[in-house]
């Protein structure tokens, strides 16, 4: 995609990561396209839960998304022997996905929830999988507030659950050095992030959107993330008692090396 040069850009700053989010909401899905890839390898886990179900017919498989977002991901799985719960902090993200279940789509719900609020919510003991997807894993800044999500996961899982994680590839990556992050576009529009190193082992993310009539929407730069290195991520979900992990590059199952972009993390 191609933008005009403009000798005079509108720069408009947002104050917090929801409101920024909610000012992309009409761009999101075309920033952020679902991975069919991601589809089917959380298709792969239910396939392999019905046939080693004792239980036949085999019951629903039930899924948890953590930020959720606008959907895309719960309503291409709906109607698929899946009772699917997603859950965003957004209210504006809820709202679409909410808008945008299939007609009958009867075991889908949406409810705006953060990590915190998990376990007052939802019943434990009753998900097969629980997925956290495009690194928003890393946003929960605070080692105790890691801690927390991977223990509340746990609680939540029935016996034999899963958990599904997907975060940038921070292995061997210095915190103490500026990350870009490729561009995301369009046709209608273009995003730029990266990570400004700030101590104590997090950094600041920094995102401009740019419009194609050359305003520019800039985040204020006090949103702060946890470059995750795929050891520390194992060794939380060790502490809060899975015993047994699988590590990817991708949803295809490549290996995860020092190119790998994403790192997948799945936990027994």
């Amino acid at each position: 995609m191609s933008f005009s040069p403009r000798s005079q850009d509108t720069i408009s700053l947002v104050n917090s990561l929801q409101e920024f989010y909610s000012v992309i909401l009409e761009y999101y899905d075309e920033l952020f396209p679902l991975d069919e890839k991601g589809v089917d390898f959380i298709a792969g886990l239910r396939d392999e839960f019905r046939e080693l179900s004792p239980v036949k017919p085999p019951p629903l498989y039930r899924l948890l998304t953590v930020g959720c977002a606008t959907g895309c991901l719960e309503n291409r799985l709906a109607g698929n022997a899946i009772d699917i719960t997603g859950i965003d902090r957004n209210p504006d993200m809820i709202a679409t996905a909410k808008r945008r279940l299939h007609h009958g789509a009867s075991t889908t719900r949406f409810f705006e929830m953060s990590t915190l609020e998990m376990t007052r919510f939802l019943k434990k003991g009753s998900f097969h999988l629980i997925t956290c997807l495009d690194n928003t894993l890393s946003f929960l800044a605070d080692e105790t507030l890691l801690r927390k999500f991977f223990h509340d996961v746990r609680e939540l899982l029935a016996p034999g659950g899963q958990l599904l994680l997907q975060t940038l590839n921070f292995d061997g990556i210095p915190e103490s050095k500026p990350l870009r992050l490729p561009e995301r576009s369009s046709i209608r529009v273009r995003l730029n992030q990266g990570y400004i190193p700030s101590g104590n082992g997090r950094m600041i993310l920094d995102a401009v959107l740019e419009l194609g009539n050359g305003k520019k929407i800039q985040l204020q730069r006090d949103t702060p993330i946890m470059p995750l290195s795929s050891d520390r991520i194992i060794s939380y979900a060790k502490e809060s008692g899975f015993s047994d992990s699988e590590i990817f590059g991708d949803f295809s199952g490549s290996p995860l090396t020092a190119e790998s972009q994403s790192a997948v993390l799945l936990f027994r």
